[in-house]
């Protein structure tokens, strides 16, 4: 009897695979660990809502985690840096209480990673001494994002209360959700920003790309209560830079939703788009304006309106740069390139009188009343006022005398003059740069603005406002500025056409508020430290937690442009 073991299978006879079977063992492999992957996200408790302990705990999250912060009031003196594509969770409103005592840059500063949703819920913030108003760019809570790496935010089920500053949402693709906000001591809530859109600078790739209304690549506030209990209006919500926002079912007390135009934040662009649909503002008749925009383009519709001076309300459309000459793009005086201008020079004469302030004579004229309404009126010799304005945005006239705005209040230069003899023309403008009702076009690049040789290539967006109701029944529409037309730059009591909005709740709302059941204090002997994090998590704790210096450059006497 042969004592040699039983023989094995002859292994150099097995079949070879086939590439399609190996390919979906691949596959399964691969989903397998995705699976395994998001399975692991888990739940990491601060031991306190400490900045020290919070900052503990993301340390010790990877993306995907969430770090519920417990019961408790604490101030924090030093910002708060977050990277990781983490949900941040408090106890709720009134239980789970943040004091931002930092005096030197933000209380939270995020940076949102590619590819994860991000969250900031559940907690109270209030202010705990910062002696400086951090405005925007900078921002008590400031956050980074992109509209083409996949991150998104959610800042939902908090209470802004009393801060001394605003928060920022720089190019983020989210959602802002019930959220209370107590503005009595800053007046601003909300500052969107798409400095970056499409990779690029200064809100320039928001500017050329579509507007692409009623999309999800918009920042939506939704469901929130905005409340200003001193008797002042003040502007809940500001824009820079190609933000594109969407503000939709919020409850706001004497406020009203603004933004800034390409012209007093220097080389920053101003707001590129922004959809205001379903409100309800209640006021206390301080003032008629409920919106004002500066640029681009709007959408105002089925909001109520009730203190906002009746059937005086307005949604106000300006264009600054028709009466003042904003560096780095000067003034539309219907000679600047940026503009579309009427290349004829409809009349030429000489100032009769000397005349300071908002009108002049001139020799020889006869007009017809208010002949010259919506042209502009340049002053083209330099007899004795060279230092003043050289243009205005006429409002009327006379057989022989010209109206003309004057300066809004901005720095020198005043408002134009004359002298006697003094030459001047008279020209128009069809379309200035980023106008409300004005977008798209080649792209603009450079920290000092290049013009593109097919400039200026924009095109007519027009503004849509529809079914806005006042306390009396009354339709509250667009109000129009300087160089912003009737039936061209926006239409009143017109529904866009083509316009669907997008899906409401907004989808990231989906998932649940905090639940004070759900959110505990850490037990005291709790490791925050997966192995796998230690040494990383060791490392960012020798790191000096400090605020993120701001930019200083391109400032203006207005707004600093964003960094």
């Amino acid at each position: 009897m042969s004592t040699n073991p039983r023989p094995g299978p002859d292994l150099r006879r097995l079949p070879t695979p086939d590439p399609r079977v190996a390919a979906l063992v691949s596959v399964a492999a691969t989903l397998i660990l995705t699976a395994s992957g998001l399975a692991a996200a888990t739940t990491i408790n601060a031991k306190s809502p400490s900045q020290s302990d919070v900052a503990a705990a993301i340390a010790s999250a990877a993306d995907g985690d969430t770090v519920t912060i417990p019961d408790g009031t604490a101030s924090w003196t030093r910002t708060l840096q977050i990277k990781k594509g983490i949900t941040i969770q408090g106890a709720g409103v009134g239980a789970t209480i943040i004091k931002d005592s930092v005096q030197s840059g933000q209380l939270i500063l995020w940076t949102l990673p590619a590819g994860y949703p991000c969250r900031l819920t559940g907690i109270e913030l209030q202010d705990g001494g910062r002696v400086n108003t951090i405005d925007a760019p900078g921002g008590i809570l400031h956050v980074d994002g992109s509209n083409t790496n996949g991150s998104t935010f959610r800042f939902d089920h908090c209470k802004w209360n009393n801060l001394n500053g605003s928060t920022v949402f720089d190019t983020v693709i989210g959602v802002i959700d019930h959220n209370t906000f107590v503005l009595d001591r800053f007046g601003c809530a909300i500052y969107p920003y798409g400095s970056h859109w499409d990779g690029q600078n200064y809100g320039d790739g928001s500017w050329a790309a579509p507007a692409n209304y009623g999309s999800p690549q918009f920042l939506f506030i939704e469901d929130n209560t905005f409340t200003h209990g001193k008797q002042n209006l003040q502007g809940m919500i500001d824009a820079y830079a190609g933000a594109r926002f969407v503000v939709r079912h919020n409850t706001i007390f004497n406020s009203l939703i603004t933004n800034h135009g390409t012209e007093s934040t220097g080389r920053t662009r101003g707001c590129r788009a922004m959809e205001i649909y379903n409100n309800n503002y209640s006021g206390t008749n301080l003032n008629s304006q409920v919106g004002a925009s500066r640029s681009g383009g709007t959408l105002f519709h089925h909001n109520i309106i009730s203190g906002y001076s009746g059937n005086l309300s307005a949604f106000d459309l300006q264009n600054y740069r028709n009466i003042y000459p904003f560096q780095p793009w000067g003034g539309a005086d219907g000679t600047n390139a940026w503009d579309v201008n009427e290349p004829t020079v409809f009349f030429t004469g000489t100032a009769a009188a000397n005349s300071s302030g908002t009108s002049v004579t001139v020799s020889g004229a006869n007009w017809r009343p208010n002949q010259w309404g919506g042209y502009t009126l340049r002053r083209t010799s330099d007899i004795c006022h060279s230092d003043s304005l050289n243009f205005g945005w006429i409002l009327s006239n006379t057989s022989n005398t010209i109206s003309y705005a004057s300066n809004p209040g901005y720095p020198k230069p005043p408002s134009m003059s004359f002298c006697r003899a003094d030459s001047l023309e008279i020209r128009k403008i069809d379309h200035a740069l980023d106008q409300p009702g004005r977008a798209r076009g080649s792209l603009i690049s450079g920290e000092s603005p290049i013009r593109p040789a097919a400039w200026n290539n924009q095109v007519t967006e027009p503004c849509y406002s529809w079914e806005n109701r006042n306390e009396v029944n009354g339709q509250v529409n667009f109000n129009a500025g300087p160089g912003v037309r009737a039936s061209v730059h926006y239409f009143n009591n017109t529904p866009m056409p083509g316009y669907t909005p997008y899906t409401y709740p907004h989808p990231l709302t989906k998932s649940s508020p905090p639940s004070h059941s759900t959110v505990t204090a850490a037990p005291v002997s709790q490791s925050y430290l997966n192995k796998k994090n230690e040494k990383k998590a060791k490392n960012l704790n020798r790191r000096k937690w400090g605020g993120a210096k701001e930019s200083s450059a391109n400032k203006t006497a207005e707004q600093p442009t964003p960094y």
